[in-house]
């Protein structure tokens, strides 16, 4: 079974959708390297805001693993309501729903409650400021809960620090004992009879991970550079907008029509790998810029694809009025 980089790459070679454009690749570096020179660019700070814990908080790790169990599909069609929560929206809504939650005396972070979390409990802790616009595949997230909580109580006692103790400090060895465990965060399909995998879910926990703690304790990986972007939807639309991909007429006019696509499709596919291969390529292009630069103060490793997956999903949502006339794909399905 090839990597989500590998899988990536043979998405990318034989892609018929969507084409990785070498001049985007030069200005996405550029803008990149001159924001890490500056200082504008860096990990996603964990504790930095309300929402978040802390690496001090000792339920940080669960509270990261259910989240990231949670984290997907947040998505809404043009001139409909977005699930808000607490003023959020998206991702962040998310947080805010779980802060809620623990407040009002939930015990979310813990297996022994959501191993058997009903709809109507989850459907209140994710309730939206509308009550009329719900978070959406709300029964699917009560099964990914169940899997989850089962499989920590019975093998790892109750709690996700016992995999990670597992992986010995490798993001690859982590990553390979959640999607083997955990089947809700198996992301994977056929291309061209080959099966490959994209694991969005699954790389961004570690990635979360990383970032709380500040690549120390629970997060302390030493070989965190392997991990991939996280192919969700924005990150792409973060893409075309640089000009480092482009779609052909046919898929941009069903994305403009917002048909919603199929998990596991072809254009599907293609917009995800290439997004990870195009993020690998600029990845390789900044350390070049670094190398290249010897009074930039910067080493090969001030940037990976993780903290280039930050920069675009930051910058997506930072100019969301800008980017919005650029349409993403749209899928229903539990893996982002």
């Amino acid at each position: 079974m090839l990597l989500p980089a590998e899988s990536a790459k043979l998405i990318a070679d034989n892609s018929k959708y969507v084409t990785i454009k070498s001049e985007g690749i030069l200005k996405l570096s550029e803008e990149i390297f001159q924001n890490l020179k500056s200082g504008n660019i860096n990990d996603f700070v964990y504790g930095d805001d309300d929402l978040h814990p802390t690496s001090k908080d000792e339920t940080a790790v669960d509270w990261i693993f259910v989240i990231d169990t949670l984290n997907f599909c947040f998505w809404s069609l043009k001139n409909t309501k977005k699930w808000t929560v607490k003023g959020y929206t998206g991702y962040y809504a998310l947080t805010a729903a779980v802060r809620r939650a623990i407040q009002e005396g939930y015990d979310i972070t813990n297996p022994k409650f959501y191993a058997s979390i009903t709809e109507d409990q989850l459907k209140q802790i994710l309730r939206s400021d509308d009550d009329d616009n719900q978070v959406p595949l709300l029964s699917t997230r009560v099964k990914c809960l169940h899997e989850v909580g089962k499989v920590l109580l019975e093998k790892y006692d109750g709690t996700f620090k016992k995999c990670i103790e597992s992986a010995n400090k490798s993001a690859i060895s982590l990553l390979n004992i959640i999607v083997q465990d955990f089947p809700c965060f198996r992301d994977e399909a056929m291309f061209d009879n080959q099966k490959v995998v994209f694991y969005k879910r699954a790389q961004i926990l570690i990635s979360d991970l990383w970032s709380c703690y500040d690549g120390k304790s629970w997060g302390d990986f030493h070989d965190i550079e392997k991990l991939t972007m996280f192919a969700d939807y924005r990150v792409p639309q973060a893409l075309v907008h640089f000009g480092v991909m482009e779609y052909s007429r046919e898929l941009s006019e069903k994305l403009e029509r917002e048909e919603i696509l199929q998990n596991g499709c072809r254009e599907e596919m293609e917009i995800r790998g290439c997004s990870i291969h195009a993020i690998e390529i600029v990845n390789e292009s900044v350390k070049k810029l670094i190398s290249n630069d010897v009074n930039c103060g910067l080493k090969d490793d001030s940037i990976n694809s993780a903290l280039i997956d930050y920069f675009l999903w930051l910058y997506r949502r930072k100019y969301a009025d800008e980017l919005q006339n650029i349409p993403f794909h749209k899928v229903y399905c539990q893996y982002y």
